[in-house]
């Protein structure tokens, strides 16, 4: 089935990692070309080279920190540069401080939290949706959570940071519909590579040092004590990558301000 993406320019940031390189390799090998975006250099390079055997007509790493407003002027004016135009946006990037009781927590985690998940796509969208107005086209596409709808324990403020990127979706959707440009957003739950070490970034929580997921945990665990209606309770980063591509093709073109739930049927148990 023709996406209809070939030769499309894909921002996704992130993309060094999990979901992020997932769904940059998804969109290379529909002949896409590509900007990744993502703060570890070397990780985005090993990514680049690896969308461009998959298939990607062009492609772009640039390193950003897109939390901060002048690295995504930075990234946005290299991918216009580069490709004249963005077609789709993923805002991939999100993250949390730390597992632990609100209680517990200190307002430089929620700051993190609320940053990674929230501003980062607020400061993309922003930057990016003026040319796909102007255009009359676009896709964006966010990446939310589970969390949202559900809560993950001892992850209140990601879950509330996700839920506002849930509600964006809806209220920018009908915003910019008659212009042409859908969003929408995908809620994953528990989403893990099946190999977290061939992924290592510095720049993703699956950092062998750094990350929140540093020491491979049990499979109950990454559930948060859920349990799917499926035999395995998390979602692999491929199937993300595979709905962002349905989302943003020319099969998805009367589909906005939905929150597509990849979750193995975890909200009906």
């Amino acid at each position: 089935m023709e996406s209809g993406l070939r030769g499309k320019v894909v921002l996704v940031t992130g993309a060094t990692a999990n979901i992020g390189r997932a769904t940059a390799l998804a969109f290379a090998a529909e002949g896409a070309r590509v900007v990744l975006a993502g703060r570890d250099t070397e990780a985005g390079q090993r990514v680049a080279e690896l969308a461009g055997q998959a298939g990607a007509a062009g492609v772009v790493w640039h390193a950003a920190d897109v939390t901060d407003e002048d690295a995504v002027a930075g990234l946005v004016s290299r991918a216009l540069e580069a490709f004249g135009r963005i077609d789709v946006l993923v805002n991939n990037v999100g993250g949390n401080a730390a597992v632990t009781p609100f209680v517990r927590s200190t307002p430089a985690q929620w700051r993190t939290d609320l940053d990674l998940n929230l501003t980062s796509t607020l400061l993309c969208t922003h930057r990016v949706l003026p040319q796909m107005l102007e255009r009359g086209t676009g896709r964006i596409v966010n990446i939310g959570s589970m969390a949202a709808i559900i809560g993950d324990p001892h992850m209140a403020v990601y879950s509330a940071a996700k839920g506002a990127v849930h509600a964006f979706t809806r209220v920018l959707a009908l915003e910019v519909g008659g212009s042409g440009v859908t969003v929408n957003a995908i809620a994953p739950y528990g989403t893990i590579p099946l190999d977290p070490a061939a992924e290592t970034s510095s720049g993703s929580r699956f950092h062998p040092e750094t990350g929140l997921f540093a020491r491979p945990r049990a499979e109950g665990e990454r559930g948060f004590g859920r349990r799917s209606a499926l035999p395995r309770d998390f979602a692999r980063p491929e199937e993300i990558g595979a709905a962002a591509v349905y989302l943003a093709s020319r099969h998805a073109g009367f589909i906005t301000g939905q929150v597509l739930q990849i979750d193995g049927g975890v909200a009906l148990t």
